[in-house]
């Protein structure tokens, strides 16, 4: 006998419908927040913009998003409140420099550079300590010059696109990468097959099929994304035990500490999963690599 098929669609669990549900929610309230500036993160163009590059696979695409991006923000060191701020913007400089960041081991990527767009802390010693001399900030005696700092830092060199990485391009970037609707998955079953609905799958009595995993084909979907967009801007996204939605530039200072006379600089840093502390000296008004204190990895 001849056994006729049919198709059936797997479909989410009412749990997980819910939960997009409530994504999709919590990103129009977001979307209403402010109002949206032509040109800007909060332009629904650009986060259209993005998601069409990547449904045609356009770089042409891509990098007229990253062309408008980098348009819309300018590096503030003529805006520095302060001398510590103004030194601040060129210690960042000098540590992607080649004959310093060869040394520490960050390599800076491109066509397009993802800078950060805050600091954590600046600070100063009154008095140079043995300590401090070696870079072992925990027990170096400093003040706190200023803190969550409105830091965007000039680092433009020829053939290299630099943006930074604001709260706005952050959404737009988590939403392009996590934000998307599952295509339903399509079975042959036959037609004597009685067939049962559970919570969160379709299932075969007496012949079970395998059930459909719908946060592995969600995170393969996020992978793929992700990869497309680190093939233009590589320093974009950092794979990290927070997720895959955790965007951060793949290299980032949180911390200096000056003395002085602004000669010597203790510099806190972290490139995706590991990172370290290093001291700067400040030769010809020139700030050089002067040695590693300490490198971890997560």
């Amino acid at each position: 006998m001849k056994l006729e098929t049919e198709k059936i669609l797997l479909l989410p669990s009412k749990k997980n419908v819910m939960r997009h549900k409530l994504l999709l929610y919590a990103l129009c309230l977001l979307s209403l927040a402010g109002t949206p500036l032509a040109g800007s993160a909060q332009d629904p163009g650009q986060r259209e913009l993005l998601e069409r590059a990547y449904d045609t696979k356009s770089y042409v695409l891509l990098e007229r998003f990253f062309d408008n991006w980098q348009k819309e923000y300018a590096d503030n060191e003529a805006e520095a409140s302060d001398k510590w701020v103004a030194e601040v913007h060129k210690v960042f400089a000098a540590m992607l420099r080649p004959d310093i960041s060869s040394k520490i081991g960050v390599e800076v990527l491109g066509p397009v550079l993802v800078v950060q767009n805050t600091l954590d802390k600046i600070g100063y010693v009154n008095k140079k300590s043995m300590a401090f001399q070696k870079g072992d900030l925990d027990k170096t005696v400093y003040v706190t010059v200023d803190s969550a700092i409105d830091f965007r830092p000039k680092y433009q060199i020829e053939g290299l696109t630099t943006v930074y990485l604001t709260e706005g391009y952050k959404t737009i970037v988590n939403d392009y990468i996590s934000t998307f609707i599952l295509p339903p998955l399509e079975i042959e079953t036959f037609d004597d097959w009685e067939l049962t609905e559970t919570d969160s799958i379709w299932t075969v009595t007496g012949n079970e099929k395998e059930p459909y995993d719908f946060e592995e084909a969600k995170l393969q979907e996020e992978l793929e994304r992700i990869v497309f967009l680190r093939d233009y801007a590589g320093s974009i996204y950092c794979p990290h035990m927070f997720g895959p939605t955790t965007i951060v530039p793949l290299f980032t200072i949180h911390e200096i500490v000056f003395d002085r006379s602004l000669h010597y600089a203790v510099v806190v840093y972290s490139q995706c999963i590991s990172g370290g502390t290093v001291v700067l000296k400040k030769v010809k008004n020139k700030w050089i690599f002067d040695h590693q204190y300490e490198w971890w990895i997560e």
